[in-house]
């Protein structure tokens, strides 16, 4: 149950950040809110892989540092029974060309090991990177690679990498 509470809370302090930085200027060319769906593999560099699926809602993003951050809520789970919700932030880095974006991403997660991998704990942290290209649309196709750790706030800290195909809807 202490698991749920941390997701809740995590949830709602994002969203609470993201309404108060709804009037914020952002680079048009790079703005983006929406959602985005993930399919691909978990724990691809050990042997024991598995399905991922994952949802992810993206906020309007906000300038902090001159840098224009996304804040981002999701959840993501495996075949083995293993699931996690996050939320953390994303940044668009800017690509010689419109139509290619590179982002990189940083989340605190609750993870909650059912049949599967053994992280350590409860809190993990997400960081990722991501190559997408923006559809005439609006909407992103791309592959994201990920690393979900402890940093070592536990005994035990194996981490695992994930590589996920995302298809993102928005503006």
């Amino acid at each position: 149950m202490d698991h749920l509470r941390l997701i809740f809370a995590s949830t709602a302090l994002l969203l609470l950040i993201s309404v108060g930085s709804a009037d914020a200027q952002t680079n048009g060319a790079r703005a983006y809110e929406g959602w985005a769906f993930n399919l691909g593999a978990f724990d691809i560099i050990d042997s024991d892989k598995s399905p991922e699926l994952g949802v992810e809602y993206r906020f309007e993003p906000f300038e902090l540092w001159r840098l224009d951050l996304t804040p981002v809520i999701g959840l993501s789970g495996t075949s083995d029974g293993s699931y996690w919700g996050y939320g953390g932030f994303r940044w668009d880095l800017p690509l010689p060309s419109e139509r290619w974006i590179t982002t990189l991403g940083f989340a605190v997660s609750a993870y909650e090991q059912g049949d599967g991998k053994d992280l350590g704990g409860v809190v993990e942290f997400r960081s990722s990177i991501d190559l997408a290209y923006r559809l005439r649309n609006g909407s992103r196709v791309g592959l994201s690679f990920y690393h979900l750790s402890n940093a070592r706030i536990y005994d035990l800290n194996p981490g695992s990498e994930s590589l996920v195909f995302s298809w993102s809807l928005g503006r």
